[in-house]
């Protein structure tokens, strides 16, 4: 009766620790994934928001490689029609820098939600000194083929 009752406790003591070490290794993925995402955040959305008028057609091609979904057609839309004239037309060379980058998803969520604050400087021929403006974004990474590509951007 002991010997059973032991082999049920040994048991139940297995699949508690099999039970908390998968949660513990699904928390720490969780975790990698967020930190991989809000990085690769940051680092496209410098790329998305700066660029030089002189290499406008580089730059669309390289920031198109980094999203995935209908933005990606969006974006090089807006680029082509929009962005591209009045940068040529302004001479403008515009740098973009991250000062803070939080992930907002939680748990569950397929994408990652990242809050990004980035200043850029802009030069161009119609402005006698770099004007300085603050950006709030928030960019919905997706994960495609093992990589963290944009698939939403919110700005406000």
């Amino acid at each position: 009766m002991f010997a059973g009752l032991a082999l049920v406790l040994a048991a139940a003591i297995l699949v508690t620790s099999v039970v908390m070490w998968k949660a513990a290794d699904d928390r720490r993925t969780q975790v990698s994934d967020r930190a991989a995402a809000a990085s690769a955040a940051s680092i496209i959305i410098e790329k998305m928001l700066g660029y030089d008028y002189n290499s406008f057609d580089q730059h669309t091609r390289e920031v198109s490689a980094l999203l995935t979904g209908g933005f990606r057609n969006e974006f090089v839309q807006a680029a082509t029609q929009v962005v591209r004239p009045l940068a040529i037309q302004n001479q403008a060379v515009i740098q973009a820098k991250v000062s803070e980058a939080s992930v907002m998803s939680t748990p569950g969520q397929a994408d990652v939600k990242v809050l990004l604050f980035v200043d850029q400087s802009t030069n161009s021929a119609k402005l006698a000194r770099p004007q300085i403006d603050q950006n709030r974004v928030i960019l919905t990474m997706s994960q495609t083929d093992g990589r963290w590509l944009v698939s939403k951007v919110e700005a406000f």
